[in-house]
Formats: structure tokens, C-alpha cells, sequence
């Protein structure tokens, strides 16, 4: 099977799952399980696309490929689908229902079918890493401290977030600023930048190793520019007003470091 047939299957896979995930959602009236569906089905094409294309390659790297893609696609779509078991539809699809009004499940069955393009987009480079002919070495072990950097920044950061919520008496206009949250608005995001910049060493020996360049830069974009930073932001400022805004002054939004001072706002 050459790259264009496993890329339209992988799409076409991606566009079934999602046109079932949009069924679901008009019948529950809910959106939030895109992101869930998301996480899952980019661990489940990736995966796929290891066991497709990886055969040829050193056994060892085939296994550790598959448990971290596996790894980081539960751990993320588990923790999304926990946030969404029970709760409203999330603010952002609540907006964009209310904006696209009657036309609303027209507009999700579109919105769900694009999920399905990033789906494939993201699950794409294990066909690259698939093709690193060589055996495990120092590169591939830089790659993996580099992963793993991340993996536990992330979880180290949502842990925080989660705690800061559940602390008691909190409200929802309060902002959490502790911890990584010091250093940086969105850490869980930047670690989770870390973590795929670690596929870099893994997969530079592959005949298209070079490609893997795009990653952090279209995973930047992603999480600074289309889905990530700018909504929860935008509900950030809405719910906690001036005490955001100073947050935002004194703390980098995504790259970490120390915070300007309260006082002096430098």
C-alpha cells in the first residue's frame, strides 16, 4: 500500500468515526466529545500506521513507537473524556452553536469532518517514523528523554490545574498561578509541544526524516493560533476580568520564564 492509499484510508477511517461522533452529539445535544474522539483516533491511526509500515524495521523501536503513541492517546483522551462525562457542552462549542444558530448541525457535521482532516495530520508522521531503518541508538534515546520531558510536564501541569479547581472555596472568576501556571499560562500545552518535538530524533534517519521539521511549527500554530490558546483565553478574561489581565501581563503564554513582578510589572 503506497503513502496516498494509507493516507485516504486513514481519512477515510477518520471522517467515519467522526460522522458517528457527530450523530452522537445532535442525539445528546453536546459537542465536547470531539476532543475525545480526536485524542483517541489520532493513537488509533498512528498505531495503525506503525503496524503497517513498521514491520521491516528494528523490533525494539517498533514496540517503543507503538507505546508511546498508545500512551499519549489514553492518557489524553481519558483525561478529556473525564472533563466532559457529565458536564454542559464545553464554552467553545457553545458559542460556536449559538453563533451558527439554526444552521448549527450543519455546521458541527463540517466542523466534525475537519477534526477528522487533523485526525490524519497528526497520525501522519508514524508513517515517517515507521521508515527509520536503524537500529535504536543515541538519537533515538535523546528523543525519548525528550518525550518523556514532556509526558510528565503535562501531567504535572494538568495535576495542578485540577487541584487548584477542586480547592475548596474557589470560584470561577479565581486564576490559578502556581506551579508551572507560574511560569507559563498554558503549560500543559508547552509540554505537550515538548513531548512531539521528541519524534524529531526519533524518526531523522527515515528517508523522509527531514519532513518532521513541520511538526513543532504546525503544533505551534495549532495550539497558539486555531484551537487552543486564544479560546481558553478568551473565557479567561470573560470569567476572572482585571485579575487575568495581570496574569497575562507578568506571565509568558507559552515558552516558560520567571514572572515579572507584581509590584513593578517588569
Amino acid at each position: 500500500m503506497n503513502l496516498l492509499e494509507l493516507l485516504l484510508y486513514g481519512q477515510a477511517s477518520a471522517s467515519a468515526l467522526m460522522l458517528f461522533g457527530w450523530l452522537v452529539a445532535i442525539k445528546i445535544n453536546n459537542t465536547s466529545y470531539v476532543d475525545v474522539l480526536w485524542a483517541y483516533g489520532v493513537g488509533a491511526l498512528g498505531f495503525s500506521y506503525l503496524r503497517l509500515e513498521g514491520q521491516g524495521i528494528d523490533p525494539t523501536r517498533l514496540i517503543f513507537l507503538q507505546v508511546l503513541v498508545v500512551a499519549w492517546s489514553l492518557r489524553l483522551g481519558t483525561y478529556l473524556l473525564a472533563r466532559c462525562r457529565g458536564k454542559p457542552e464545553d464554552a467553545r462549542y457553545a458559542y460556536l452553536r449559538e453563533w451558527m444558530g439554526k444552521k448549527a448541525n450543519l455546521g458541527f457535521l463540517l466542523f466534525f469532518q475537519v477534526q477528522a482532516f487533523w485526525v490524519v495530520l497528526f497520525a501522519s508522521p508514524f508513517l515517517v517514523l515507521a521508515g527509520n531503518p536503524n537500529p535504536m541508538g543515541l538519537p533515538d534515546y535523546l528523543g525519548l528523554a525528550i518525550w518523556s520531558v514532556g509526558f510528565v510536564g503535562l501531567n504535572v501541569a494538568d495535576r495542578q490545574l485540577a487541584r487548584f479547581k477542586e480547592a475548596p472555596g474557589r470560584t470561577r472568576a479565581a486564576v490559578c498561578d502556581t506551579g508551572l501556571w507560574k511560569y507559563s499560562r498554558h503549560p500543559n500545552y508547552f509540554f505537550e509541544w515538548v513531548l512531539w518535538l521528541g519524534y524529531l530524533p526519533l524518526g531523522w534517519a527515515a528517508p523522509q526524516g527531514p519532513c518532521l521539521l513541520a511538526l513543532p511549527v504546525m503544533l505551534y500554530l495549532f495550539l497558539t493560533r486555531i484551537t487552543g490558546i486564544p479560546f481558553v483565553e478568551a473565557r479567561k478574561l470573560e470569567a476572572s476580568g482585571e485579575a487575568y489581565r495581570s496574569y497575562v501581563e507578568r506571565t509568558p503564554s507559552f515558552f516558560p520564564r520567571f514572572p515579572k513582578s507584581k509590584e513593578s510589572g517588569s
